[in-house]
């Protein structure tokens, strides 16, 4: 039933991403790493994405509910044997552990680019230390109960953006859990 619902949500996934302009890259057990060229793009994928699954888990009919979080960054990649890798994906990935159920969470890069140019709500979360890596992280709030408050590091920190060449990678990674009635 698991496969299904995750088949079903795939599906939403697909339609969301025509709508946005965005690819999947690649996937890794239950993340979906998609690229974009827009920031506005990524983000309105995922409030666009999170939205109708909420909306999928609240039917009578589904008797298998999955939550997904999402995490966003911008950064340099680079792609090998079919894979990306970097910085740019590894503060997705730390973005989306970080990220509540049903949540968004993105980088203070992303953050900049999106905010002028959208209507959407955001909490500030702070530096984050997730593992190695520090990043001003932010939460996009789809609804005001997501608001959360998190310890947040006492040093400074200022995440520069790198962009090499004339390609701009978003990274979007997109993580699941299963939730059974």
């Amino acid at each position: 039933s698991t496969l299904q619902a995750y088949s079903e949500c795939e599906e939403i996934l697909k339609q969301f991403l025509k709508k946005r302009n965005g690819s999947i890259f690649n996937t890794a057990g239950d993340s979906v790493i998609i690229e974009f060229t827009s920031a506005v793009n990524a983000v309105g994928f995922a409030v666009d994405f999170q939205t109708r699954i909420m909306e999928r888990n609240k039917s009578n009919n589904v008797s298998t509910k999955l939550e997904f979080r999402i995490g966003i960054n911008m950064g340099d990649v680079i792609s090998r044997r079919g894979n990306l890798l970097g910085d740019g994906v590894n503060i997705a990935a730390r973005l989306e552990a970080l990220s509540q159920p049903n949540g968004i969470c993105i980088s203070k890069s992303i953050y900049d680019l999106v905010v002028p140019k959208t209507k959407m709500t955001f909490n500030d979360l702070g530096i984050q230390k997730v593992k190695q890596n520090e990043f001003h992280a932010y939460d996009v709030l789809l609804k005001p109960s997501q608001r959360r408050k998190l310890k947040s590091s006492k040093k400074s920190f200022n995440m520069p953006l790198i962009v090499i060449g004339s390609t701009l990678i978003l990274i979007l990674v997109v993580g699941f859990v299963s939730l059974i009635n």
